[in-house]
């Protein structure tokens, strides 16, 4: 009897053991989190160029423009494009720049201005001469000399322009004349577009200045 109840006892001992799990089993370790595949770097957008720089290259090719004027009237911003570089020969003719031409009579240009300011001829002329300079930004002006006269050639309301190789030719211009005074900014604008330094130019300057409608260039 007692044996028996022995190995009962025994036996519930094991049921026990057995629904109890045994030992406790090692806590689960977190799953490992998967690699992070590094991102291609991002090619970094290019510099946005200075507002105030870009300001003030825009102001240096306003200020002083002689055709500013002309360009307001037409509505257009006064900003000095100027031309073409190769010349603009709108009346079709071989080196003939601008408008054909109205008159007949071609006078030398040096009488006419040694005869002073207050004589200039009131209508359009129609001059000859030889070109001095040429604005070598986009030949949108010229000076021509005729004995130790000169004037300044401007095109009519910025309408055409010359080569910019054409100094020392023969030229006839057709256009009106008159006495002007340029700003100093309009002079340091035109120092800069001769080629040569703006800051060496100071004060006002007067000139005569021919508006010309039309330019033929000798030997073009």
């Amino acid at each position: 009897m007692h044996v028996r109840h022995a190995i009962l006892a025994s036996l519930l001992g094991c049921t026990v053991l057995a629904c109890q799990g045994g030992a406790a089993a090692p806590a689960a370790q977190p799953a490992a989190e998967p690699a992070k595949v590094a991102e291609p770097a991002k090619a970094e957008a290019p510099a946005k160029p200075d507002e105030k720089v870009a300001a003030a290259e825009k102001h240096e090719g306003e200020e002083g423009c002689i055709y500013a004027d002309a360009h307001k009237k037409e509505g257009d911003e006064a900003d000095c494009p100027h031309g073409g570089a190769e010349g603009t020969p709108n009346s079709g003719e071989p080196g003939h720049f601008g408008a054909a031409f109205a008159l007949k009579e071609t006078r030398p240009l040096g009488p006419i201005l040694a005869a002073g300011k207050d004589a200039l001829p009131k209508d359009a002329v129609q001059v000859s001469g030889t070109v001095d300079s040429v604005c070598q930004k986009k030949g949108c002006w010229m000076v021509v000399k005729d004995g130790d006269q000169q004037a300044r050639i401007l095109m009519k309301d910025h309408g055409f322009t010359v080569p910019m190789d054409t100094k020392g030719k023969p030229v006839v211009v057709e256009g009106t004349l008159e006495a002007r005074t340029f700003t100093e900014a309009q002079v340091k604008h035109l120092e800069k577009d001769a080629g040569k330094d703006p800051a060496s130019a100071s004060g006002e300057r007067t000139e005569y200045v021919l508006t010309a409608s039309g330019v033929k260039i000798q030997n073009s």
